[in-house]
Order: C-alpha cells, then sequence, then structure tokens
C-alpha cells in the first residue's frame, strides 16, 4: 500500500517555470537581488540586474511565491500552477511597510491599466530642473508643446491642450486660469520626483473632462524611519545669462511624523536667437513649498503649501503701432525692435503668482476599506502689462484674481487580490474677480463657478496577464457671470434674441448681463490589456468624455496682451462631446523593446480659435482672433523603440503623427502639431563613471493647415490698397541637435553628485516653430550651453 501510494508522487509532472521581472514600484527601475523563493521549499531564484528571474523546477498545484529584499518587507502571493507562466511584481525599494501600500495617490501605481501611460524617471525631471513642464514633456511620444516666446510653454497631447489636459499635483487638480495658450502651468517641476501622462481621459477622480489626457507629478516618497536627506540642483546657462537653483531637504522619524521644504530660484536675462537678441524676453521665477504630516501606514494627515510666482517678459516686437508697421514685421525675417542684451523685464509682460493649500486625512479598516479625505484652497493671481505712457505705466491691462476651494472624499474597497473599487464625491467653488481699475476693457468678467460630482471606477486583475478596467463619472457646472457688453456688440452678436433673460441694465453705450449656464457632463471608460505570449503585451481601451466651455472660449472680449491678438468668445458654445479610442501593442522582451499607439477620436462641438482680421486701437494694431466650434476628427498614431545593443549602447526612437479634420467646413483644423520625432543614442562607460547622449530633433512641416488669410485696406504712396495678411502658413521643417555629458562622482552606483555639461541647438539652427504664437515676428533661439551640478546629501 505504502509503495502504490507513492506512485502519483513519482509520476508528477514537475517541469513547469515561473519568470519575470522585479520592479521599483516608485518609479518602475528593475530591483536587483530580490529572492523569490516557494514557502516550504528550498526551491528559489535571484534576480538580475534587469530585474528578471526564473524559477525553474515547479509542481503542479498551488504554491505561496515570497518576494523579498533588503530594503523592502516581503509580499506574498498564492498562485495556481498548470502550465508556464510569466508573472511581474512591484516592490516599493525605497521604504519598509507594509504589504498593504494602497494609502496615498502619492504612489506611482497605474492610474488605467488599459489606456497607455508614459513617465518622467528622475534623471530626466533633474535634467529639465532650470525649465518648465511643458520643455520635459515634451520627450515623450504624442506630447508636444504650445508656446508663447521661449519661456511659456503648454503641455499638447494629441493635438488638445488647455482645458483639454488636466494636471494633478500631489493628488490635486491644478485650478489656475489654464483657459489661455499663453498661461504655462503654475508648477515647480522640481517639487516632484516622478511624472506620468495618461493618454486619454482615464483618470476620471479627478474629473471627465480632459480628452487631450492627464498629467500626474508625485512627490518624493516617505521615508517611514528616522532619516534625514536632501539635494540641492545649479544650473547655469549661456543663452539668456542666467541659472537656477534648486534645494531640498526631507526629515521623517520613525513614530510617523515627517516635514520635508523645498525652494527653487529662477533668472534669466534676454534670449537670443543665432542671429539677434530677442528683446524683453528675460523671466525670474522664485517658488517654495513644504510638507507637514504623519503616516503609520494604515491612516495619517499631511499638508502641504506652495507658493510659486514668476514675472515673464513678452517680445517686444510683437506689439505694434499701427497696421502698416503689423504688416511689416509679419513679413520681415527679423524683429522690428532689436535692443540690446539686458536682464531688466518691462511691459509688456505677465506677472503670476499661485498659493496651494491642501489638507489630507486617511484611515484604513477592515484590512480592505481605506476612505480620504481632501480639502484644497487655491489662489492664483494673473497680471498682464501693457505698453503704457505716463502714469499708467505700472497699472496692469489684466488683473485677474481666481479662488478655488475643492472638497473630495473617496473610499478603496480591494474586495479580493483581483477585484478592486473606488468610489467618491467632489463639490468645487471657483470665484473669479477681474479688477476694473485696469483702464481698459477687461478680457475675461467677474463669474462664480460651481462644479459637483461623483465618480465609481473598478478594476479586475486576475493575473499579470489580463487587466480589465471601467469608470463612470457625472458632473454638473453651473456659471454665475457679471459681465459689461458694447450695446452694438450685443445686438451683432444676436444675443439680444437669443439671451435676453440675461440682460440687467443699459449704461449709455454698455449692456450688464448676468449670464447663468448650466452643464450636465458625463464621462464613462473601459478597457482591458493582456500579453501575447512571453515578449508581447496589447490593450484597447475607450473613454468618452464631456466637457464643458471654459471661462475665455465664453466670455473673452477685448485684447489679450501676453499674446499680442484681441480675442472674442461666444455665448452660444456648447459643450464638447469626444469619443476616444486607443490601442497599444508593445514588446517587453528582448534587446528592442518598444511600443506603437494609434488612437482615434470623433470630438463634437469641438471649439477652436482662430485668426479673423486686423483691428486698429488706440494701443496699436493687432490679429483679431475668434472662438468657434465644429465637429472634428483627431487620429494618429505614437511610436516609441529602445534598441540595447549592448550594456554600454542604447538607441532611443520616438515619433508622433497627428491628423485632425474640421468636418463641418471640411479643413484641416488649425493649431495641430506637425510630424515629429527624435532619436537619442547613449554610451555608457563601462563603470557607469559617465555617459554620453546624442539627441535629434526632427519636426516636418505641417502641410495640413486650414487657409485663414484675409484681407486689410492700407495707405500706400497716397493710396488705399487692398493687402493679403498671410497667418495661416506654417514655418518650413527643421531639426537641431543636443548634446549631454554626465559624469558620475564617487560610488557609480550610488552617486551622490552628477556633474552635467549639455549643449542645446549645437549646429546653431534657424528655425520657427508652428506651435509657437510668437512665430510671426522671430526665430527660435540659438545654441545654449549649460552647466548641471547634482549634489544629493
Amino acid at each position: 500500500m505504502f509503495f502504490l501510494k507513492g506512485i502519483p508522487l513519482w509520476s508528477q509532472d514537475c517541469d513547469f517555470v515561473i519568470s519575470g521581472t522585479i520592479n521599483d514600484l516608485h518609479d518602475g527601475t528593475p530591483i536587483y537581488g530580490a529572492i523569490i523563493s516557494i514557502e516550504g521549499s528550498d526551491n528559489f531564484a535571484q534576480t538580475q540586474e534587469n530585474g528578471f528571474y526564473i524559477l525553474e523546477g515547479l509542481c503542479s498545484g498551488s504554491v505561496n511565491l515570497k518576494i523579498e529584499h533588503t530594503e523592502c518587507n516581503p509580499i506574498k502571493k498564492k498562485v495556481s500552477i498548470d502550465e508556464n507562466a510569466i508573472l511581474d511584481f512591484e516592490l516599493e525599494h525605497h521604504i519598509n511597510e507594509l504589504e498593504e501600500i494602497i494609502i496615498s495617490d502619492n504612489q506611482l501605481k497605474g492610474l488605467n491599466g488599459n489606456a497607455k501611460e508614459s513617465r518622467l524617471n528622475r534623471d530626466q525631471i533633474v535634467r529639465f530642473s532650470s525649465q518648465s513642464l511643458g520643455d520635459a514633456l515634451t520627450t515623450l511620444a504624442g506630447v508636444s508643446s504650445l508656446k508663447t516666446g521661449n519661456a511659456i510653454a503648454k503641455p499638447m497631447i494629441h493635438g488638445m491642450y488647455g482645458s483639454r489636459v488636466g494636471i494633478v499635483a500631489n493628488g490635486v487638480r491644478l485650478r489656475d486660469q489654464e483657459w489661455g495658450s499663453d498661461h504655462a502651468p503654475n508648477i515647480d517641476l522640481n517639487a516632484f520626483q516622478n511624472v506620468q501622462l495618461v493618454k486619454g481621459a482615464a483618470a476620471l477622480k479627478y474629473g471627465g473632462d480632459t480628452p487631450g489626457g492627464i498629467i500626474v507629478l508625485s512627490p518624493p516618497k516617505i521615508i517611514l524611519g528616522d532619516s534625514l536627506f536632501g539635494q540641492t540642483i545649479i544650473n547655469a546657462a549661456t543663452n539668456g545669462g542666467g541659472g537656477s537653483l534648486t534645494s531640498k531637504l526631507m526629515k521623517s522619524t520613525s513614530n510617523g511624523y515627517y516635514i520635508n521644504g523645498q525652494l527653487t530660484a529662477k533668472r534669466f536675462g534676454d534670449l537670443t536667437t543665432p542671429e539677434y537678441v530677442l528683446s524683453n524676453t528675460g523671466m525670474k521665477e522664485i517658488n517654495v513649498s513644504f510638507k507637514l504630516g504623519r503616516s503609520i501606514v494604515i491612516k495619517g494627515w499631511e499638508l502641504n503649501y506652495s507658493r510659486f510666482q514668476n514675472e515673464t517678459g513678452i517680445l517686444r516686437a510683437a506689439h505694434i503701432g499701427n497696421i502698416q508697421d503689423l504688416l511689416r514685421a509679419l513679413e520681415s525675417n527679423i524683429p522690428l525692435r532689436i535692443e540690446p542684451f539686458t536682464y531688466g523685464i518691462s511691459a509688456p509682460k505677465q506677472q503670476g503668482l499661485h498659493q496651494n493649500i491642501h489638507l489630507i486625512y486617511f484611515n484604513q479598516f477592515k484590512d480592505n476599506f481605506k476612505w480620504q479625505l481632501d480639502y484644497n484652497y487655491q489662489v492664483n493671481t494673473r497680471k498682464e502689462f501693457d505698453v503704457r505712457r505716463g502714469v499708467s505705466v505700472d497699472i496692469p491691462a489684466i488683473d485677474l484674481k481666481l479662488q478655488t476651494q475643492n472638497v473630495l472624499a473617496n473610499l478603496k474597497w480591494n474586495k479580493t487580490f483581483s477585484w478592486e473599487f473606488e468610489w467618491g464625491i467632489n463639490a468645487m467653488l471657483q470665484d473669479n474677480f477681474s479688477n476694473p481699475n485696469t483702464g481698459v476693457k477687461r478680457l475675461i468678467p467677474d463669474y462664480l463657478k460651481t462644479e459637483l460630482g461623483s465618480y465609481f471606477v473598478g478594476s479586475y486583475k486576475p493575473s499579470n496577464s489580463f487587466h480589465w478596467d471601467w469608470g463612470i463619472r457625472l458632473d454638473q457646472v453651473d456659471w454665475d457671470v457679471q459681465k459689461y457688453y458694447g450695446v452694438s456688440d450685443w445686438k451683432t452678436r444676436g444675443y439680444d434674441k437669443v439671451f435676453p433673460q440675461f440682460e440687467v441694465k443699459e449704461t449709455g453705450t454698455q449692456i450688464l448681463v448676468n449670464p447663468k449656464l448650466k452643464f450636465i457632463n458625463f464621462a464613462a471608460q473601459t478597457g482591458f490589456s493582456f500579453e501575447i505570449g512571453e515578449q508581447f503585451e496589447t490593450s484597447f481601451s475607450y473613454v468618452l468624455s464631456q466637457r464643458s466651455p471654459n471661462a475665455s472660449e465664453l466670455f473673452s472680449d477685448g485684447l489679450h496682451h501676453s499674446l499680442a491678438t484681441i480675442e472674442y468668445g461666444s455665448l452660444m458654445l456648447e459643450k464638447e462631446i469626444s469619443s476616444k479610442f486607443l490601442l497599444s501593442l508593445s514588446r517587453t522582451q528582448g534587446k528592442l523593446k518598444g511600443s506603437v499607439e494609434p488612437y482615434f477620436s470623433r470630438i463634437n462641438n469641438y471649439i477652436f480659435i482662430g485668426p479673423k482680421g486686423l483691428q486698429q486701437t488706440i494701443r496699436g494694431a493687432f490679429p483679431v482672433w475668434q472662438y468657434d466650434a465644429t465637429n472634428a476628427l483627431i487620429w494618429g498614431v505614437d511610436a516609441s523603440f529602445d534598441f540595447n545593443f549592448s550594456s554600454q549602447l542604447n538607441l532611443d526612437l520616438n515619433a508622433s503623427y497627428t491628423r485632425a479634420q474640421d468636418l463641418k467646413n471640411e479643413l484641416p483644423i488649425i493649431n495641430i502639431p506637425p510630424f515629429n520625432s527624435t532619436q537619442t543614442i547613449k554610451y555608457s562607460s563601462p563603470k557607469n563613471r559617465y555617459d554620453v547622449e546624442v539627441v535629434n530633433h526632427f519636426v516636418a512641416r505641417q502641410k495640413r493647415f486650414p487657409d485663414l488669410n484675409f484681407s486689410v485696406k492700407t495707405l500706400s504712396e497716397g493710396s488705399i490698397i487692398e493687402q493679403l495678411v498671410d497667418v495661416s502658413t506654417p514655418p518650413k521643417a527643421y531639426q537641431n541637435l543636443d548634446l549631454f555629458f554626465s559624469v558620475y562622482l564617487g560610488n557609480p552606483n550610488k552617486s551622490k553628485t552628477i556633474l552635467r555639461f549639455m549643449i542645446h541647438n549645437i549646429t546653431q539652427t534657424k528655425y520657427r516653430d508652428y506651435l509657437n504664437r510668437m512665430r510671426f515676428y522671430a526665430n527660435e533661439i540659438g545654441r545654449n550651453f549649460q552647466f548641471q551640478l547634482v549634489y544629493s546629501y
């Protein structure tokens, strides 16, 4: 009987294999030296430098896997073995915490398993420490930058920007004057350690009105133990003759308390092209933030405060005195006004101040339930200065103060290892005050805006090879506005017939109106991802988003000084409705890794702004731009590939193409990025003492653009003639080269000091960028030598 009983054991199949990778949950980097073992046996494996492991000789049945590392608490997972499997795991490589680390959104779990995500790692963020968030994100496939000069950059994802792209910092949606193309995000990139980009409105927790995508910035992870550490970054640059200083310090204790602070200062003078000075393009910026809190993993609280302040000059040559000079400026190859280099910043210029206070309390109960309450107050002041004479030189032409209060409550339920659910509600109150004492017509009026929304999302992940998630969200948006229109404008636009209920009273040539608008927005998303064999994986997602028009699109009415344009909104605009499909096919193993990500969007009531003509005012001659709406079709593809020729030589390729069509007028849509590609080749020394990178940027000419040219009557040699104004034709294609040389001092694996030398636009390429609103007046900047010192302590 004993002999017969043993026969099944001898015949049991023990030839199965489990393999995969173990990566850092914080930034996705591989963890070397982690141990994966089977409890109750001597069978184990250790990860290689690339995080790869392989467990062989496994028998069929259920086993308990244990994954551990010297700097992490172990995690366990029960798996059933009936075939060879690939299982990937993530460990928190910076702190020793409990296995359940779904405590804060600061931890970089995937926001959506199916909508494609991209990330900036810590090294990339450090490189761009003297630049803006918009500049840094352009290193990712599918991301462009809409610029006003070179100091103001807004992220553009798949041809969408502004209100269509959400920015979340420290778990809070940024609420500033994001409606303007000249309004860069009021955020200091140096205060964060990781940046995630989700293409599509997948993060419904933060809103369903972002068809372009959402950008999530997360600060350094809190260490729950006695620690004191910091980092200082110094930059110096030749173009602009300036630099930046960033320093941060963090202290934590073993009983869960922590505090950190961060300071950034930047100062640059006038930038230069290969041929001339870009007069009045200097900038200065000073930012500070601190964090205080306590976390004992299952519950805690946190207080955040940040202050962002900057002053940026606007190209002086963009502000013209009359129509003849404006036409001459548009036709000229150089700016009409070039002055000697200076650090001074004079009108036209803009000043911004953004302050943010954020309170968090979270608690976990019954092991698988966690609730969190957030309160956030943001105040944003923005001033734009025009070229004036006499006593009014220091009085801004635009003076806005935007106050936003937001409350978010959510409940997260981890039903099983495979199922997760989250439900939440949020309320927002926003008050905009436009100072009437500027002496000019207010571009944006006073308004009170409220939002009330709720979301419910869920995900199912039975294994590492399959993931399905879904979500829905409903929001109500209400506007209560006080605004003056010219009586003639009110009637010319037909508002007196369509909106007579808004009229309050007439005062001479002005009429006071009180528009009260309501929008109900619904958003939903679903998708799945799965592995194809051992080397490939694919994902598909569908995103429905609805967005109500923003303040600029509805109410703009006057001169926008930073852009040197006159802008008009429209009360006739309705909410945008976007349906977006995203597909991704990736290869994740081998020397060649990469992904191809096509997307397709159909947008009803797509809101855009385009040129309509010229207008002479007492402050000069300016192009007129008008908001309008159409039905749009936007599709394209992002591709990225990584070739590892060896452990020392690597080649990265990124490319993006976007095509957008106005379906009503059968025309291309304005301000869509042309085909662009970036190629990076990197060599690392055998002992990682230094590395060298050469980066080539190529941007094609945009051949698909609407013809929005117009004619004006001008005086020439005593006669009135009609002259064509070309504001449509895009500039030529261009490419430029950058060089990065980094030296790691001390231990190459744990270097505390990095010296980096960078050269941008090595070849002094003369070019203009289609997505820069100042391209009508001047070239882009020329060669720039930059030195960077990074010291960690």
